[in-house]
């Protein structure tokens, strides 16, 4: 890995880790709904222009609009629209590097749905025992952490529920996507999440002006969190393998809980530390393939993301 190679892992993990804090920022001004609105509307610009300037084939799969408007309806619904609403709702009770912490929990949710939908994937020995280790860091945030009161607990929850909600997401790009550039996928699921969700913001529109910090928040989130993210992430993918670039999913918790104390005086807790142990650990373990993969064979891993 060369220094421009680590420099772009590093500030993967850094707009990836810090979108939590600025989905907390952006809250103080801003419905859930709203704040999911606005930054797929940003990232899908960002993304729709991004797409142009690259060409060929990442423009000539944007028929996939045309030609499958209900599957990308689904994509946009699973991974962008479900996950980022119930993660901005959870947010209005939940630590924001607690948030993280539970969101890179999505790993463990493949192995979970594996055995039901793709049973290519499922797990056996050391992935199971991974998979009861990095659950069991979940049950420990979510019952020790959240349990000073119920919003704060089902909050948990729901944030649970996004992790689970981006690991059917990676079932169907493997599946329905499986072809299409990385990029135009990504797209279309935050295009689609854009217009799912513009019903709820239309109707939770702010009633006063937004202050500086809360609007500077969401353009951040829009532009460098969604879209620039997700540029930097495949570029990675495309000079790295996808084994590489998912080690950018072991920088993001910490360093969103490093942000959390020093920006929003959030505590780190015992528990907090051993939960990110335990899910990390789970997801490493839960993650490894059973035997070597043929030569050449990497599967592009699901990015963190909030």
């Amino acid at each position: 890995m060369t220094a421009r190679q680590a420099g772009l892992l590093g500030t993967l993990a850094a707009l990836w880790g810090a979108s939590y804090l600025l989905i907390k920022y952006a809250l103080e001004d801003f419905s859930p709904g709203m704040v999911v609105f606005a930054r797929t509307l940003l990232g899908a610009a960002v993304l729709y222009a991004v797409i142009h300037a690259q060409g060929g084939e990442y423009v000539a799969r944007l028929d996939e609009l045309r030609r499958r408007p209900g599957t990308a309806v689904v994509l946009g619904a699973v991974a962008i629209a479900v996950p980022f609403l119930l993660i901005s709702f959870g947010e209005l009770e939940v630590p924001s590097g607690l948030t993280a912490v539970l969101i890179a929990s999505a790993p463990l949710w493949v192995a979970t749905f594996a055995p039901l939908i793709d049973p290519s994937e499922k797990v056996a020995g050391r992935q199971a025992a991974g998979l009861l280790v990095g659950i069991a860091g979940v049950a420990l945030l979510v019952g020790v952490e959240s349990i000073g009161s119920a919003a704060e607990f089902l909050g948990a929850l729901g944030i649970v529920g996004a992790a689970a909600s981006y690991s059917l997401a990676s079932f169907m790009v493997k599946g329905a996507y499986r072809d299409v550039p990385a990029l135009t996928t990504s797209f279309i699921s935050v295009g689609a999440g854009c217009l799912l969700t513009l019903p709820l913001a239309a109707a939770t529109l702010p009633s006063d002006m937004p202050g500086v910090r809360s609007l500077a928040a969401l353009v951040a989130l829009g532009v460098l969190g969604t879209a620039a993210a997700f540029v930097i992430f495949y570029r990675l993918i495309a000079e790295l393998g996808a084994g590489r670039a998912a080690l950018v999913s072991y920088l993001v918790p910490p360093i969103s809980l490093a942000y959390g104390a020093l920006l929003l005086d959030e505590a780190i807790t015992p528990a907090a530390v051993a939960g990110l142990v335990l899910i990390l650990g789970g997801v490493a373990l839960a993650s490894r393939p059973p035997q070597a993969a043929p030569e050449g064979a990497e599967a592009i891993p699901e990015p963190e993301r909030a």
